[in-house]
């Protein structure tokens, strides 16, 4: 399996294609899931995490029979962590016959297949998607999102930075310039101030940016509490590195509000202990709940490699959308998406569930905070808890977020 998984994946890294398992074409006794992934791009290492938990969730149903006798077979596209590609790759998906398509690992990339599944009717269970449009103005009745949203964050993170940092803190930010850096670094800088903190610098920075040495130093010109960083993947990866080098810890804290386990891991502990941020999930919480267990104990065993949240939002679609189509007898999406909406789950925690007006899931957000070389027990264990958040605690209510998802057909 180990040789299969590596020569696999040399080759979607270089291309898009449409993979059958065991050589099966698509029949009467298939079902179709179009998997569409960032495995190229500033997110590539989370849509590579991505991939890996849906082929192996995939794999587990299959042995287990399928999906009211049906087996799953998939298709594979590289969305390039590309908007446009990622659109292009959901069309091509439905042409093929996907009754459901799933993953990406940006908002933007998210936003644009929501779009295309709900003009075709085909559900789309979204991957990692952080922005709060995504549920939100760019809702739709097709789209699920179990990754939590911006706001649920910063509601989360509140009580930590104003704890850690003073009601008057002066703040930095540095984003990435498209949805989800705009909408979580807009929430995070509202809760902040209204403790009675200070900006004193935003600056927007574009998807894939290089180098951040030009604004760092106006980071350190503007001496901020604070610098936070709206970044992700290979992206935040950079930043990071270049902010240790720039040896602006020392100057001021370093807060990031989103981060996964594919980003911290290759930076080490030395880099990553006091950074302040937080996680939908955590591998760590394996120790804590039997799903977790079971997720984290199968995906080391097929991939030598704990998973991330990115792995875990995969691991959530296959499950969540294959168990709705059991409960309602059907593949039919109509019968699906009802079978989803307000549906109260068990999986990697405690009981969670899909609201039945915005499709946000609803489960607990963890904040979290780097652990020191000494505390960390090998390269995986980086973070611990410092405050666990409910997910209703945390959500936008109806008030805040008053969508209108488009009548079921």
């Amino acid at each position: 399996m180990k040789r299969f998984v590596s020569g696999f994946f040399l080759v979607v890294l270089s291309l898009s294609f449409s993979f059958y398992p065991s050589g099966q074409a698509l029949s009467s006794e298939t079902v179709l899931f179009g998997l569409n992934v960032p495995l190229s791009g500033s997110y590539s290492l989370q849509g590579e995490d991505q991939l890996k938990a849906y082929k192996l969730a995939i794999d587990i149903i299959n042995q287990q029979g399928g999906v009211i006798g049906k087996k799953i077979v998939y298709s594979v596209r590289d969305t390039e962590t590309n908007a446009a590609v990622a659109r292009k790759n959901a069309k091509e998906a439905i042409a093929e016959g996907a009754i459901m398509v799933t993953g990406g690992s940006a908002s933007d990339e998210a936003i644009a297949q929501a779009e295309e599944c709900q003009a075709a009717g085909v559900v789309f269970m979204a991957g990692l998607t952080h922005s709060n449009d995504t549920t939100g103005k760019d809702a739709h009745r097709h789209t699920f999102r179990w990754y939590n949203n911006g706001h649920q964050t910063a509601k989360a993170m509140a009580a930590g930075l104003v704890n850690k940092f003073g009601k008057e803190a002066k703040y930095a930010f540095l984003y990435a310039d498209y949805t989800w850096g705009i909408t979580l670094q807009k929430s995070v800088q509202e809760v902040v101030e209204k403790a009675g903190g200070k900006t004193v610098l935003n600056i927007p920075t574009e998807l894939g940016k290089k180098s951040y040495v030009s604004d760092l130093l106006k980071v350190k010109q503007a001496k901020p509490d604070a610098l936070v960083l709206v970044h992700f993947g290979k992206d935040m990866i950079n930043c990071i590195k270049q902010v240790n080098q720039m040896n602006l810890g020392k100057e001021m804290a370093i807060v990031v509000p989103l981060m996964e386990i594919h980003m911290a891991q290759p930076l080490g502990p030395a880099i990553m202990q006091g950074i302040l941020t937080s996680k939908c999930w955590y591998h760590g919480l394996s120790e804590k709940y039997e799903g977790s267990k079971k997720f984290v104990d199968a995906f080391e065993a097929a991939y030598h490699k704990k998973p991330g949240n990115s792995a875990a939002t995969a691991w959530v679609n296959i499950f969540q959308y294959t168990d709705a189509v059991k409960r309602a007898g059907s593949f039919d999406h109509v019968k699906v998406i009802k079978a989803l909406e307000g549906h109260k789950f068990t999986l990697l925690v405690d009981e969670e569930y899909w609201r039945d007006w915005d499709h946000q899931g609803i489960h607990p957000t963890f904040v979290m905070e780097g652990k020191t070389p000494a505390e960390s027990k090998d390269e995986w264990d980086l973070f611990k808890i410092i405050s666990v958040h409910k997910g209703d605690d945390v959500a936008r209510t109806k008030q805040e977020n008053p969508v209108k998802l488009e009548p079921l057909e």
